[in-house]
């Protein structure tokens, strides 16, 4: 009478242990480069957003033939007045009374929720804490600069130009051409 033969499958300790270690070296030079390329995921995800609120805050001034504000908002219901805290998230909003102050009676048109743990967003000046577009698309006021800053890696920092004509653009230096600060 014939025994089968057994056949063994698997893989010893001494293996697996070297496998084990192969892995964890192999990660812990992946895993710093990935946090990173989050960050700028996160960066691009945020500025590309508020980019487009701008230009459809912009398109639908036009269209309705109403003022469009977009202002800073914790609440998704009012904006605050503080320039620095951008970064809480904004509101876009009809200003049919022209005062850049959100009413009970002003169509909402988009809230944003903010992203205060990962970077900071705020304009260049304190006298601008919103953004407001007339009916022919010009923005009111000066030319402003919305900066937003990455934290911990500067070199991820840019900067939304908003000229006077009302259109955004996007910059890694300030207006001036300088480096992108944030305080």
């Amino acid at each position: 009478m014939e025994f089968p033969k057994c056949i063994s499958v698997g893989f010893t300790l001494l293996e697996l242990l070297l496998a084990v270690a192969i892995t964890s070296i192999l990660l812990t030079m992946v895993i710093p480069g990935f946090s990173g390329m989050l960050d700028q995921n996160r960066m691009v995800t945020n500025v590309n957003g508020f980019i487009s609120s701008l230009h459809m805050a912009r398109s639908e001034a036009v269209t309705r033939g109403l003022w469009v504000t977009v202002c800073p908002s914790s609440n998704g219901v009012s904006c605050v007045s503080d320039y620095r805290r951008w970064g809480e998230g904004y509101i876009v909003f009809v200003n049919r009374d022209k005062d850049k102050e959100r009413d009970e009676n002003e169509e909402l048109l988009g809230w944003y929720q903010g992203f205060v743990d990962q970077m900071v967003v705020h304009t260049s000046s304190d006298s601008r804490n919103t953004i407001a577009y007339r009916p022919n698309g010009r923005a009111w006021g000066f030319n402003t600069t919305v900066r937003f800053c990455q934290t911990g890696d500067s070199s991820l920092n840019r900067a939304v130009i908003i000229s006077a004509t009302g259109r955004p653009r996007l910059s890694d230096n300030m207006p001036d051409g300088s480096a992108i600060i944030c305080d």
